[in-house]
């Protein structure tokens, strides 16, 4: 039996979060990790998803050039693109959990399960501390019709070794919408299946339309309405029915299952410390405390609140931290953090939807512009550009911005540290911008 201040169970980016300030206060810290220190994001998430799009926008740029002063064609080396993928990942684990044990953490690879209130087993072995923190993160979701279990999920398209010729991906939010255009790029015929009409809820409804137009103009036929009904496999071929009644039947060489990820909480025997949960994840409040057992934290995407991204985790982690240092002494402020979809357009958003403002009572207008007709887009011939952003002219603020093109990723940064930290829209035009670039447009879509 071990004790200890603070038993961290996560080895990821919300897992640090913790772990990280309370080994610097001080504190006596364990840190249980169920597979490879780093966490999903470093692992089989975030950067390995950006390092085959990679190839994929190299892909798009040249394509867009073609013809204008660029000749000549290049393919994606689908092996060779894994390769370099996994230069980034396979230093991870071993990097992260030395970092930890360098910081004074005892670090543990097993998986962890609650025994008592203060207490978890891993290995064999029982450790106790006053506070633990559960940063577990998600899993996928498995597809509940016939033939829909065990279809490969995002960790199987990250680690392809070769690119199937025809693929399926179901589901409508970031993972089927990213994997899509890199597979298309990488000369896969792509077919995308949504149950309804609406495709990355969480973004603008007029700018994710036309994405879906976009993705179709490069070869990604994406079907809507289209609930599956059933997964057949014979002779290596995956047979996928969907629409109202099943009676569309689409032949594929891979099937990935996108339509979304749930709490990974399954072996770690919660009520055994009384902590509650439900399908968005382990109920919690502002302060990161599980609301049936205050001793208790959930960091990152476990917990019911706060977007499932890095940053977030990030952000939680600290909260938590501090209020394990200083009991309720701080809450998560969530203002101003930005959403990406990494497709080709990428689709960027920070702050509130037009919907959200209007629910709220809001008083503000919608400003439109077509990037696409300004040169930093142009140049490169990119047909596709716009950003929407919600102003409040009465008290001279961002209430949220909404951009889908070129750089759309980069640009959104700009906005979430206006809407964060509130700076005026009157002294964000009183700002000097380099030219010729995209953040120089900002000026003119406010």
């Amino acid at each position: 039996m071990k004790h200890y201040d603070v038993i961290v169970v996560g080895g990821g980016p919300a897992g640090g979060g913790v772990a990280s300030p309370l080994a610097r206060a001080g504190k006596k810290v364990a840190m249980i990790e169920a597979a490879a220190y780093g966490g999903v994001c470093p692992l089989s998430g975030c950067n390995p998803k950006k390092v085959l799009m990679s190839g994929a926008e190299a892909m798009h740029m040249a394509a867009g050039m073609t013809g204008s002063g660029v000749s000549g064609g290049i393919t994606i080396d689908w092996p060779e693109l894994m390769r370099f993928k996994q230069s980034f990942v396979d230093p991870v684990p071993e990097g992260a959990r030395k970092a930890y044990e360098n910081q004074g953490i005892e670090t543990w690879l097993g998986f962890a399960k609650f025994v008592s209130p203060f207490a978890v087993e891993v290995n064999g072995e029982t450790l106790i501390a006053p506070n633990i923190c559960i940063c577990v993160g998600q899993e996928s979701s498995p597809l509940s019709v016939p033939g829909g279990e065990g279809l490969p999920v995002s960790d199987d398209f990250l680690n392809l070794k070769n690119l199937p010729r025809r693929i399926i991906f179901i589901g409508g939010g970031f993972i089927a919408f990213e994997f899509a255009h890199i597979a298309r790029m990488a000369g896969a015929e792509v077919i995308l299946l949504n149950r309804t009409d609406r495709v990355l809820r969480q973004f603008d409804p007029e700018l994710t339309q036309e994405l879906v137009e976009a993705s179709r103009a490069a070869g990604i036929d994406v079907r809507l309405e289209k609930p599956v009904q059933a997964v057949e496999r014979a002779s290596g071929v995956f047979r996928v029915r969907c629409g109202e009644h099943g009676s569309d039947i689409i032949e594929a060489d891979m099937v990935f299952n996108c339509t979304g990820r749930r709490a990974a909480v399954s072996r770690l025997d919660l009520n055994k410390a009384g902590v509650e949960y439900g399908p968005a994840g382990i109920t919690v409040n502002s302060r990161m405390q599980s609301v049936s057992n205050p001793q208790i934290y959930a960091v990152g995407d476990v917990a019911d609140q706060g977007l499932a991204l890095t940053p977030v985790a990030t952000i939680q982690g600290r909260v938590a931290a501090a209020n394990i240092l200083h009991p309720d002494s701080v809450e998560v402020d969530y203002a101003g953090i930005p959403s990406v979809c990494f497709s080709l357009p990428p689709l960027a958003r920070v702050g509130l939807l037009e919907a959200e403002a209007r629910e709220r009572g809001l008083e503000f207008k919608v400003k439109e512009t077509d990037l696409a007709d300004s040169f930093s887009w142009k140049r490169l011939n990119e047909s596709v550009g716009r950003a929407r952003v919600l102003i409040d002219e009465r008290n001279d603020r961002i209430l949220g911005a909404h951009i889908l093109g070129h750089n759309a990723e980069e640009m959104i940064n700009l906005f979430a540290l206006i809407v964060r930290q509130g700076i005026p829209v009157s002294k964000v035009m009183e700002t000097v911008w380099a030219y010729p670039t995209c953040g120089y447009e900002l000026k003119y879509m406010l």
